[in-house]
């Protein structure tokens, strides 16, 4: 069997500028939650699905979300990937060392959160393996706030 070399090109896009989002009522109800250390989503009155983070319509039935559910802070790793680049401003870099992003189901939730696992070696992360949410020290309504989470 012939060997593979694999080649990296590295794509530089002019992309530093900095604009403002508006969020709107359901990410703002995340955000405010970060804030106080929890996490929200919302819970569809005619289904009673849960989802993270909240939206306004149900995509299970079409129906209209109202109103907001604290949820639990512990979940399922359901899906991973090991990173070993990433982009900054445009251009790929090559990381300090692999990390690992996550497709987390939260206890009670009917969706999957995307969020970076760490606590455990890259090679020790396993699907199904339970996980807790870390939050910064000192929180201020940030996509941020919520660190990382690491194995419960």
């Amino acid at each position: 069997m012939e060997e593979v070399k694999l080649e990296f090109f590295n794509p530089t896009v002019p992309m530093d500028f900095q604009y403002n989002y508006r969020v709107g009522p359901c990410i703002q109800k995340l955000l405010d939650g970060f804030a106080e250390k929890k996490i929200y989503g919302s819970k569809c009155p005619s289904c009673g699905k849960v989802v993270v983070p909240p939206r306004t319509i149900c995509g299970a039935c079409n129906a209209k979300m109202e109103g907001f559910v604290e949820v639990a802070q512990e979940g399922t790793l359901r899906s991973f990937t090991v990173g070993h680049f990433y982009l900054e401003k445009g251009q790929l870099k090559k990381a300090e060392s692999p990390y690992v992003l996550g497709l987390v189901e939260l206890d009670g939730v009917d969706s999957l959160f995307l969020a970076r696992i760490s606590g455990v070696e890259p090679s020790g992360v396993k699907e199904g393996m339970r996980v807790k949410a870390v939050w910064k020290d000192q929180v201020q309504g940030d996509y941020a706030d919520l660190d990382h989470f690491r194995p419960a």
